[in-house]
């Protein structure tokens, strides 16, 4: 009889479908057709960064911005340009993966160590898989308000 292996297909495939479905703590897209512009809040309080199209929230995962003394800026930027694997000029030829330009010398971009505090240098740190995933969603020219 052919139950017992399409029994085991159907629990491998409910297996499959359950981890493709667990909830993601980090970071998340989700499937609905946003519309409307692209803008992204980087809440310096919240150590979050989320990303809309429109009213729709699209993105969000946890950040670790400026430590004291090197604070990452508040205000109104976009997105200035992208560099897939970018190095720091400032510390030390340092990679800065997935990195999209806002503001100067600053960057949100991938990094191994994102506590849920404050820890960078200036720039906005998200953890590796959530980096690509911003860095391949976020356009030149995209608004980016950094909050206090």
């Amino acid at each position: 009889m052919n139950s017992i292996p399409n029994r085991l297909k159907l629990a491998g495939m409910v297996l499959a479908l359950g981890f493709a479905l667990e909830p993601c703590s980090q970071a998340s897209f989700w499937g609905a057709q946003p519309t409307g512009p692209k803008r992204v809040v980087v809440d310096k309080s919240q150590q979050e960064l989320r990303a809309y199209e429109g009213n729709q929230l699209v993105f969000q995962s946890r950040i670790s911005s400026g430590k004291r003394g090197r604070e990452t800026p508040s205000g109104h930027f976009r997105v200035q340009s992208k560099s897939l694997m970018h190095r720091s000029r400032l510390y030390n030829n340092a990679p800065m993966p997935y990195s999209v330009q806002f503001a100067g010398n600053y960057f949100i971009h991938g990094f191994k160590s994102v506590p849920h505090h404050p820890a960078s240098h200036g720039c906005i740190r998200l953890p590796i898989g959530q980096a690509q995933q911003f860095y391949q969603w976020a356009d030149r020219g995209t608004p980016v308000q950094v909050v206090q």
